[in-house]
């Protein structure tokens, strides 16, 4: 179960920016000019020590005020905790929350199942999703140039003895929400084929505007997206998301496609190898729009 802190530590990584040096405002000059004359008077005239420094303390103590949002943002800055481990809490509650969820709704007997055919394929949601208020919706730019994202659509892929278990949700990962959830199975006896496809799809991005000056629509932004995709003999498909260019997140995240094809046609080939059957088809598809993708 993920602690208060740490979650208190993921909402700074994403909300809280490096401090900014406050501007010379009129509350800085009236407490140098406070402090400049309070010195002044007490130098100067005699008598004059008391309420020399009156002003310099009155002054002293806008000088603090001006100055203490500052190192305020800049301590909270710096508590934001690493890219590095930024990434490493994101692998660690794919593998102990969304696994463990998958498991479950799947009914899945882990014993049985070898770890190379159990596949966790996430990819980082920028746009309007059901579900999701899109202020919950965010990014942030790393070092390193990629960004890591509060929302995520997560699938997995189960490679079972005589089918393809398939469990796909929307992951609110800074709150730790699992929404969206959908299940399917895939028997190999009806799987007709499985691809390898480089498809555009349309999104409309959070922080973007998509109305010109006259309030006319403008047209979305369209995304390279990598899919896998099985489709049955009733022409039903699976389709999985394993990237998209346009979101430059870590390619720590990034499965391959070829780990799931390759796992899935030795698995077929075997169950067919005594079979009078075509040979499962490995093909790539034209490209395509498909706006119905997640």
């Amino acid at each position: 179960m993920r602690s208060d802190v740490r979650s208190g530590l993921m909402k700074k990584y994403f909300l809280v920016y490096n401090a900014q040096y406050p501007s010379f405002s009129n509350i800085i000059r009236i407490s140098l000019g406070m402090m400049l004359f309070g010195s002044f008077i007490i130098y100067y005239f005699e008598n004059t020590i008391i309420a020399g420094t009156i002003l310099i303390l009155l002054g002293l103590t806008l000088f603090i005020l001006w100055i203490t949002p500052y190192f305020r943002d800049l301590k909270l800055y710096k508590e934001r905790p690493a890219d590095k481990q930024i990434n490493n809490w994101f692998i660690e509650d794919l593998n102990e929350v969304i696994k463990q969820t998958a498991i479950q709704k799947l009914r899945l007997n882990m014993k049985t199942l070898k770890p190379e055919n159990f596949l966790i394929v996430p990819y980082p949601i920028y746009w309007q999703i059901p579900g999701v208020d899109n202020s919950l919706i965010m990014r942030r730019m790393n070092d390193s140039g990629e960004f890591a994202y509060t929302i995520w659509n997560v699938q997995v892929l189960a490679l079972t003895e005589n089918y393809i278990s398939f469990y796909t949700c929307t992951y609110d990962w800074l709150n730790n929400r699992i929404i969206n959830e959908k299940s399917n199975e895939f028997f190999y006896e009806d799987i007709s084929s499985v691809k390898n496809d480089i498809k555009p799809i349309e999104r409309y991005l959070v922080d973007k505007e998509y109305v010109d000056e006259e309030g006319n629509k403008l047209n979305a932004d369209k995304l390279t997206a990598t899919i896998f995709k099985v489709t049955n003999m009733s022409s039903e498909s699976l389709k999985v998301i394993t990237n998209i260019v346009e979101t430059k997140h870590s390619q720590d995240f990034v499965v391959s496609l070829e780990k799931a094809v390759q796992a899935l046609r030795v698995i077929l080939r075997k169950r067919r190898h005594n079979e009078e059957q075509e040979p499962i088809i490995i093909e790539k598809e034209e490209t395509q729009s498909d706006e119905n993708e997640q």
